[in-house]
């Protein structure tokens, strides 16, 4: 017989998915898909205009499409009790749209802007001649590491504020109700 686990604190549960599932995982398969890309053409080199392109289209990609995969399991993972919601009021949850369409588009532009603006702070290390495929693939895995928990960290707010919400409604439901029958 299998003894019920406690469930883990919100923020050992973000901070296990953000940093490996949602940042490493998600820097490998980014890292990877790009070789696979580019394995006709081993002698490319990337230019700042090319990789500022490929990192911007890849971060808005990758938010979005995070945050499509995770909302599900999320709820999944709260429903069976993987981990306890933070007290209201207190984080950045709220500052995630209340719609599902709106913080998808948010997620990725939030993933595209993170992407972005660390692989302008990257470019500042890149050689004039540009990057190799090899040298590209790395600083692709890397960006999409940190889009990659930036994106789950949206995703996981999205969450947590739409289930305090439907929390507090039902408390004002289940109150109106008892001072009904009173």
């Amino acid at each position: 017989m299998a003894k019920n686990k406690a469930p883990k604190s919100f923020k050992s549960y973000a901070l296990n998915k953000c940093l490996i599932g949602y940042g490493v995982v998600n820097g490998i398969i980014n890292a990877s898909i790009f070789a696979g890309m580019h394995a006709a053409t081993p002698d490319a080199v990337f230019d700042m205009a090319a990789i500022a392109h490929d990192i911007a289209f890849t971060g808005l990609l990758l938010g979005m499409l995070l945050f499509a995969c995770v909302v599900p399991l999320t709820r999944m993972d709260l429903k069976h009790g993987k981990f306890a919601l933070p007290a209201a009021g207190h984080g950045t949850f709220a500052l995630m749209p209340r719609s599902y369409a709106g913080s998808l588009f948010v997620t990725g532009l939030v993933a595209m802007v993170a992407m972005t603006g660390l692989g302008a702070l990257a470019g500042l290390f890149v050689p004039a001649a540009g990057l190799s495929v090899g040298a590209m693939m790395l600083l692709k895995g890397a960006l999409c590491a940190c889009g990659g928990a930036v994106a789950g960290w949206c995703t996981l707010s999205f969450v947590v504020r739409c289930q305090q919400q439907a929390d507090e409604v039902a408390d004002a439901m289940a109150a109106r109700k008892a001072s009904a029958a009173v």
